[in-house]
């Protein structure tokens, strides 16, 4: 892709030096973890548009900025890539630092949940968090397994994952929760999605277990969501779409297309759905959330700094996690922390 070939911005979206720098020192770091790092690390690609703003987007879905939490009161993460909210509480998942932070309505960290969980369980670059409301579900992608602990941090046990078709071990890196309480569960490195029962057992299982397209699989599936009928949504990563599966496994249809323009995605990262079944999507490369009707439309992008002005940039960096509560879209950002945007 060419630079200033992007259509969301129309100003190009550099990162400051001191970012490029560390950056660069992420990076050096990120070399020990293997297969698993370029999910973690976002492409340092300018973001822009025409100058005569023709490819610039216009549609800016209806989200004010509510809140924003660069770097926790009274601590400190490295490499935030996911968070949910009970009640007043936050819950962020510090894969830098392999633990879950919790934060109270002040943004200040009051209690932190990982390193060695239990004498059996241990956070091994978790890189998802969901929960039901009363448990915590964590894709701990080196395990390979989904723990599960309260809010109170206390294991109440973990998923094993099996190993893929080719005797590959799973690499869980996305996680949700269904409405009866199963799991579903997406192994990067089998490129497929699996449903567990409440009891742990796998009830199906979606994709050929290797690298695939359209109806028949996934290539590095990721982040995962689930409706309010059950209904399963996929980011299928390196296919640059959203996949949305019945809650028997079976494909229904897909969201997004590839490209650097407006509706179009190029390297999602998370995937959220509202009570009315609006799609967000974040993307790494065009550093924005995108937004679709229920029935695929494009309906806006979510992070512009003004919502008037189209040259005003991304409030972005590297968005990746993406979850709904209390008409708030949580956006964890990789550099920027977290985001909470109004969806009322």
């Amino acid at each position: 892709m060419q630079r200033g070939s992007y259509g969301l911005w129309g100003a190009e979206h550099l990162l400051p030096v001191e970012l490029h720098k560390k950056l660069l020192a992420l990076a050096a770091v990120g070399l020990l973890f293997s297969a698993a790092t370029w999910l973690i690390l976002p492409a340092i690609i300018p973001i822009g548009g025409a100058a005569s703003g023709v490819r610039v987007s216009r549609l800016v879905y209806p989200a004010p900025l509510a809140r924003s939490i660069a770097a926790p009161a009274g601590g400190s993460w490295t490499i935030p890539v996911d968070a949910v909210r009970v009640g007043d509480a936050t819950f962020v998942l510090d894969t830098g630092n392999n633990r879950v932070l919790k934060l109270d309505s002040a943004g200040r960290v009051i209690a932190t949940f990982g390193g060695q969980l239990s004498a059996r369980v241990s956070l091994q670059l978790p890189m998802a968090i969901a929960t039901d409301g009363q448990r915590l579900f964590i894709a701990n992608s080196l395990d390979p397994s989904i723990v599960v602990m309260d809010l109170s941090g206390e294991v109440q046990r973990a998923l094993l994952l099996p190993a893929g078709v080719n005797g590959k071990p799973a690499r869980p890196v996305g996680v949700a929760v269904l409405p009866d309480g199963g799991v579903v569960v997406s192994d990067a490195e089998n490129h497929q999605v699996l449903r567990f029962t409440e009891g742990g057992d796998v009830l199906w299982t979606a994709g050929t277990g290797t690298r695939a397209g359209g109806a028949e699989g996934f290539n590095v599936p990721g982040a995962l969501a689930v409706d309010a009928a059950g209904n399963v949504y996929v980011v299928d990563t390196l296919n640059a779409r959203v996949v949305e599966l019945s809650p028997g496994g079976a494909f229904l249809r897909e969201f997004g297309r590839r490209g650097d323009t407006a509706g179009s995605l190029a390297r999602p990262k998370g995937v959220a759905v509202d009570a009315a079944g609006r799609v967000f999507v974040s993307d790494g490369l065009l550093v924005a959330v995108e937004v679709f009707a229920p029935d695929g439309r494009y309906l806006g992008l979510i992070g512009r700094r003004d919502m008037r002005d189209l040259n005003s940039g991304s409030l972005f960096t590297a968005p990746a996690g993406l979850s709904i509560a209390d008409g708030s879209l949580l956006v964890t950002d990789r550099y920027a922390g977290v985001l909470s945007f109004s969806l009322r």
